[in-house]
Order: C-alpha cells, then structure tokens, then sequence
C-alpha cells in the first residue's frame, strides 16, 4: 500500500519505473497518462494506428447539429474549439 493513502490531503506522486512488472501494468499508466496527440504532428504518420479515438471539444455535438459533417471537416480543431465555446456561450447567455 502506497504511502499516501495515510494522509488525508492529496499527494502528488511520481511513476516508479521499476514496479511496473507486466504488460498489463504499463497499459494501466498508459491509459491513465491520456495521452493525444494532433494529426498535424510531424510523428503522426508513424504512431497515428495507435491513437483511433477523436478527441472532440464540449459543444461538438451541438455544433455538429449547426454545420453538419461538411461544416465540421472545414474547420481544424482550434476553430472547433471557438465554435463550440460560442455556442456554449450563446447557450449559457440565453
């Protein structure tokens, strides 16, 4: 049992390469870490078969109702981004 779970206030802790024993362990950190990584990136062509969930902002759906699919593979994903936090603001605002 790690040390922490004796204090009552949060602890931030480091990754202990060493305990990790099992495929399995490292596929647990790797799965917590969430990691992404953007289709831009000059390694995607080299690691984008492991990343095959697109990670989309809050507001996507409601946007993607407002432009469709077309509207949506003009924009790249900042410009996504804007236009969900508008939307969720007009929302919010109403």
């Amino acid at each position: 049992m790690s040390k922490a779970h004796h204090h009552p206030k949060t602890r931030r802790m480091k990754l202990v390469v060493d305990k990790l024993e099992t495929l399995n362990d490292v596929k647990k950190i790797l799965d917590l870490l969430d990691i992404r990584i953007q289709t831009d990136s000059p390694v995607w062509e080299e690691v984008g078969q492991f990343f095959t969930y697109e990670c989309v902002p809050r507001g996507y759906l409601k946007l993607l109702q407002k432009i469709g699919n077309e509207g949506i593979a003009e924009l790249h994903y900042h410009e996504i981004e804007r236009e969900c936090k508008k939307l969720l603001d007009e929302e919010e605002n109403a």
